[in-house]
């Protein structure tokens, strides 16, 4: 069946994407999506197999936008543990860190290498939150999904900056609580990256800071968090 207007899926896609990520896989129904984009269940089932391909194509706007110009309709749905890969992909190639693995090779935890490495997060973070918010609600939902979250993405960043720190040698806090620390430094960084977006900017309490202002003063905490668990 030929697709009758060409943004029509992708609006589908983007609408199951809005929804899962806030109210995850199990409450989302066809019914929600029809409701967002104002039209019938009747004609969401044109475009979109089941529930099932709702979570594929979500995926798909993710990480292959260039797959939905030509996809056969209506979309399949795909084994979850195919939708996982498709993350795990994705992830391989924009979960880097290349400062942060460069001062845990040197045991450098300096205040500037502590900003260079929070800039770095920080930039990763708010290129890919749509993706990251997409992970974190399915993560707790699909036991195919988990991993790739704790392991490959938030897992390994805070595993990483744990790391720094006891490499240094220098705090006298235990591991778990540079564990700590390393969190709540992240935790400064992916709010104002990324959290604050999600309950819209005009609710935030950012007064007249540009979006660098408020960047500058996230890599501010940050460092002076990481700092502090040095001492």
């Amino acid at each position: 069946m030929a697709r009758k207007q060409a943004t029509t899926l992708t609006e589908i896609a983007d609408a199951a994407l809005v929804h899962i990520s806030d109210h995850g896989l199990k409450q989302t129904q066809m019914s929600d999506i029809a409701k967002m984009l104002g039209i019938s269940v009747g004609t969401i089932y044109l475009y979109v197999e089941n529930k099932e391909a709702l979570l594929a194509l979500a995926a798909a706007l993710l990480l292959k936008p260039e797959t939905l110009e030509n996809a056969h309709l209506p979309y399949k749905s795909v084994p979850r543990a195919q939708v996982g890969q498709l993350f795990m992909d994705g992830a391989s190639e924009w979960a880097r860190w290349p400062t942060l693995d460069q001062a845990i090779a040197d045991k450098a935890t300096d205040i500037e290498t502590f900003r260079a490495v929070g800039f770095e997060l920080y930039d990763l973070i708010a290129a890919h939150k749509r993706a990251i918010w997409f992970l974190d609600r399915l993560a707790a939902e699909l036991a195919e999904i988990a991993p790739i979250h704790l392991n490959t993405v938030r897992g390994r960043t805070l595993d990483d900056l744990t790391s720094l720190l006891i490499s240094s040698g220098k705090s006298s806090i235990k591991a778990d609580g540079l564990a700590l620390m390393a969190r709540v430094a992240l935790e400064q960084i992916s709010w104002s990256a990324m959290h604050r977006h999600r309950a819209g900017l005009d609710a935030q309490p950012t007064g007249n800071l540009t979006e660098e202002d408020i960047r500058d003063l996230a890599i501010h905490a940050f460092s002076s968090t990481l700092q502090a668990a040095l001492r």
